[in-house]
């Protein structure tokens, strides 16, 4: 009897305390580690000379150079590209082509497409994730590569968001996740007790190493940002340069067919809606004429 006694008072101990390591661990999660942000944004005007010029922004910081001092930032680039249309399409392959040449480890292609409504208009979007450092290169490539379609570079945006906290937290945390983890780990190791405890402590132990799983993804995520750079560029074809000086006069004569029946047609239907009161007039004026003659007899 004092041998079940021992062995329930072991099997309590054993749920205890993978409950209260449990709890413990969970207490500290509470807290909330949202990225902190910043943004530092540089928008080019299109009637400025540095612009006009195709100058590329001064290069943000190095991420390795931050990671070192102890901060940890990563950088979104948006720039916008107005060219002739008929240039739009091969510079977005052109530049899509670069990254893929680059291989994946230096840059990625997240997304492309091409989009046209009539004639004229024509319009593209790439984005792209890569190492600062190419990226830098790339980026003062594609103002030049406006320029010399004859276009030019519309925008030129930089925003930066700080993860310092959040990886420094999301660090801290998991560490103390394994920790228990281990914990729970020796416990069901070195004591004995029921079934029903011994599963309490594995449900306890499945938890909290789905919770470390969740974290080192996060995590994972979070330093991938900071070791590569996104890149969003949007093409846009100039209506002033997409359209010849003689296309008008062209489409003019073009219509000139379809506008002669047009007109026709309009005077058909001038003459259905009018000839009913053309008759009514008539008659009109044949009594008014007929009652002025008989009045001029009678007098």
């Amino acid at each position: 009897m004092a041998q079940a006694f021992f062995l329930n008072g072991r099997s309590i101990l054993l749920a205890g305390a993978a409950m209260a390591l449990l709890t413990a661990c969970n207490g500290e999660g509470e807290r909330s580690y949202a990225p902190e942000m910043t943004e530092d944004s540089v928008a080019l005007s299109g009637a400025s000379k540095s612009y006009a010029e195709g100058e590329p922004s001064a290069p943000p910081p190095s991420q390795e150079g931050s990671a070192g001092a102890g901060v940890m930032l990563a950088y979104s680039y948006s720039m916008g590209v107005s060219a002739p249309k008929g240039t739009i399409s091969p510079m977005m392959n052109a530049h899509q082509q670069q990254c893929v040449d680059a291989g994946p480890a230096v840059c990625q292609v997240l997304g492309s497409s091409v989009n046209s409504w009539g004639e004229d208009s024509v319009s593209a979007n790439l984005n792209l994730r890569a190492a600062p450092a190419w990226l830098e290169t790339f980026r003062g490539g594609i103002a030049s590569d406006a320029d010399k379609s004859g276009g030019k570079l519309t925008s030129n945006t930089v925003r930066t968001e700080d993860l310092t906290r959040y990886i420094v937290d999301m660090d801290a945390r998991l560490e103390a996740k394994k920790a228990l983890r281990d914990r729970i780990r020796v416990l069901l190791e070195t004591n004995e007790g029921s079934l029903s405890d011994v599963l309490a402590a594995e449900r306890a132990l499945s938890d909290v190493q789905g919770e470390i799983d969740s974290m080192t993804a996060q995590l994972r995520a979070a330093r991938a940002r900071v070791a590569m750079s996104s890149l969003n560029i949007s093409y846009q074809s100039d209506p002033e340069t997409s359209t010849g000086v003689f296309k008008p006069l062209i489409q003019a004569f073009g219509d000139f067919g379809r506008t002669s029946v047009a007109s026709l047609a309009e005077a058909v239907r001038f003459v259905a809606r009018t000839w009913p009161f053309f008759i009514v007039l008539m008659i009109a004026l044949a009594v008014i004429r007929g009652w002025w003659r008989g009045r001029r007899k009678a007098s």
